[in-house]
């Protein structure tokens, strides 16, 4: 299904090449780092406060993991709702239509703190989720207007800024908690969801007022169509009948798996080990840090190198991110923060190595229906991957998890390999 999407006033006043268009970029990329700034910080405050409060509510793994794993739910959820939102009105609307959601999600998870109640807090992580996938889509965003020469730069600087916020998230989160240590409920957690309540907000409004005109109705007038593909599931086959932008899918899905899996019950490891919860909001930051901060480089690479190789490259620091996270016990924080670290940079390289092959790889009027449905899958087998986390530790051992994700992480390298090296032989097949 193709749906009309109004060009406004962006075509023909922003030619590609031209200094109005350049302009454009620029400030479309500050206008979507202002958005995920509060809306990362918004994000990672509210799952920091999720898990340890869900396990003080239920005292299961499987529950508080679950909580936790529900703002996965709630993006994979809103994915397709948000890019056919965007699809019929812009990147503006669907932005700012899921900064907002993620507002009314907050509220409800300050309320469950008040209640006491463990299902309104899993309504509310839900409807936070809706906040990540607008997250997940201003990295594509980013992308609209960007040439071949930038692309990965142009998704990497809207991922970079996610640091700002994301680092410090889980810190000021479980920070307030560490304050709080001696009572429950309200005292001890009501504060992260209150902050997050009003940094969605913001975001929010930043984007409704400031990013216009907008990206995506710019480049459908530079394609000379304003017919944009709605989203649909039917596009993964697509996506994977596609000899590029089939790794870029299966690089998302298992780094998303390996990520998410291991890092959901590593605060519940740590407090097991007696940690502080403000070391267990350090590691989460470094986690994080790792994830988004360096990401500006990870882009200058896959534009220079391409992102089949980082890919493979990613796949490689995931694998070592993981055996340090399952040969170190819950006492010694040292090693959970580095294998932590090295599997946000793992998941950073694939991440952005793969969104800009799939925006490279289809025209201008598929970009939001494949992009969409690639966070879709990928935000969905995160979700799995969480709540399984926590029946492992529960019935296994911390240990066995993240073994299992070194695991995970070389099949993805094996695959990137065998893809890249059969593209290779096609490709030098075609030339001679």
């Amino acid at each position: 299904m193709v749906q009309s999407l109004s060009a406004g006033d962006g075509g023909a006043a922003y030619l590609p090449g031209s200094p109005e268009r350049d302009e454009l970029a620029r400030r479309t990329i500050r206008v979507l780092q202002l958005g995920v700034i509060p809306g990362g910080l918004a994000m990672t405050a509210s799952f920091s406060a999720s898990t340890l409060l869900a396990d003080q509510m239920t005292g299961s793994e499987t529950k508080a993991s679950l909580a936790a794993v529900c703002l996965s739910i709630g993006g994979a959820l809103a994915g397709i709702p948000l890019a056919a939102l965007m699809a019929r009105h812009g990147r503006c609307a669907g932005l700012s239509a899921g900064y907002f959601v993620g507002a009314i999600g907050a509220t409800l998870a300050l309320l469950s703190a008040f209640v006491g109640r463990y299902s309104v807090l899993v309504l509310g992580m839900v409807l936070i989720g809706t906040g990540q996938a607008a997250n997940l889509a201003a990295r594509c965003a980013g992308a609209d207007l960007a040439t071949d020469e930038n692309r990965a730069r142009s998704i990497s600087l809207v991922l970079w800024a996610s640091t700002v916020g994301s680092v410090l998230g889980p810190t000021v989160a479980l920070g307030l908690k560490s304050f709080f240590a001696d009572t429950e409920g309200l005292s001890g957690f009501a504060l992260p969801y209150a902050l997050a309540l009003g940094l969605f907000g913001l975001g929010a409004l930043n984007i409704w007022r400031r990013l216009r005109p907008d990206p995506l109705q710019v480049v459908a007038a530079d394609a000379g169509s304003t017919s944009v593909k709605l989203p649909s599931l039917a596009e993964a086959g697509r996506i994977l009948a596609h000899p590029v932008a089939s790794i870029a899918l299966i690089g998302m899905m298992l780094s998303q798996a390996v990520m998410v899996g291991v890092m959901t019950v590593s605060p519940i490891h740590m407090a097991q080990g007696d940690q502080n919860p403000l070391i267990i909001g350090i590691m989460l930051s470094l986690h994080i840090s790792g994830m988004f901060a360096f990401s500006p480089y990870v882009g200058w690479l896959v534009d220079r190198i391409g992102g089949q190789l980082v890919i493979v490259f990613g796949a490689l620091v995931l694998t070592v991110g993981a055996v340090m996270a399952a040969n170190t016990e819950a006492q010694h924080a040292t090693g959970l923060l580095s294998g932590l670290f090295f599997i946000g940079i793992g998941w950073s390289c694939c991440v952005v190595s793969a969104s800009s092959l799939l925006t490279s790889s289809f025209p201008v009027e598929r970009r939001v229906s494949v992009q969409a449905t690639a966070d879709v899958l990928m935000t969905a087998l995160g979700a799995a991957a969480g709540v399984s986390s926590g029946l492992a530790v529960e019935h296994r051992s911390y240990a066995d998890l993240a073994t299992w994700g070194a695991w995970v992480a070389v099949a993805l390298g094996i695959a990137a390999v065998a893809m890249l090296v059969r593209n290779f032989r096609v490709t030098r097949r075609l030339t001679a």
